[in-house]
């Protein structure tokens, strides 16, 4: 669960879900990794099928789409400024305030779900979640992820 310098987007600021998506969508499309139709498949599914987690201390989303909108892999994360109101997973009705979203761009089904499971452990650490809310650089945010990594082995 390797995730990309380049993928990575820290302390940023945006008011909507759809901001982010986009924001996120556009990095992974520009550096190759989806194709131009991901960002709108990403968002007609978070409609649908809503991925906001009720996780503590913050909220963390996990967006992903089909399988075929990936030309490689990837994942991108993007940390915010404030909280970001997505619907809850499960419950479409509850708004939950996202302050970390972590963006599947998955080309195999069996990935896709190893990777959710391996993504959902991790944010179900609150120490990992606290701190990656509040990293302010790509090397704080690798250091949170590299300790996470090396706790779990």
């Amino acid at each position: 669960m390797q995730i990309d310098e380049e993928l990575m987007m820290i302390d940023i600021d945006f008011q909507t879900k759809e901001e982010v998506l986009e924001a996120m969508g556009t990095r992974l499309y520009e550096l190759g990794y989806v194709a131009d139709d991901f960002i709108e498949n990403v968002l007609d599914r978070e409609e649908n099928f809503p991925t906001g987690l009720p996780t503590s201390p913050y909220a963390v989303a996990i967006p992903h789409t089909d399988t075929d909108k990936v030309i490689e892999p990837g994942i991108a994360l993007a940390t915010l400024k404030e909280p970001v109101p997505f619907s809850s997973m499960g419950n479409a009705e509850l708004e939950v305030g996202v302050k970390i979203v972590f963006m599947l761009a998955v080309d195999a089904p069996g990935e896709q779900v190893t990777t959710l499971q391996n993504l959902i452990e991790m944010v179900q650490d609150e120490r990992v979640v606290s701190k990656l809310a509040t990293v302010r650089s790509i090397d704080e945010c690798n250091k949170v992820l590299d300790d996470f990594k090396e706790q779990k082995n």
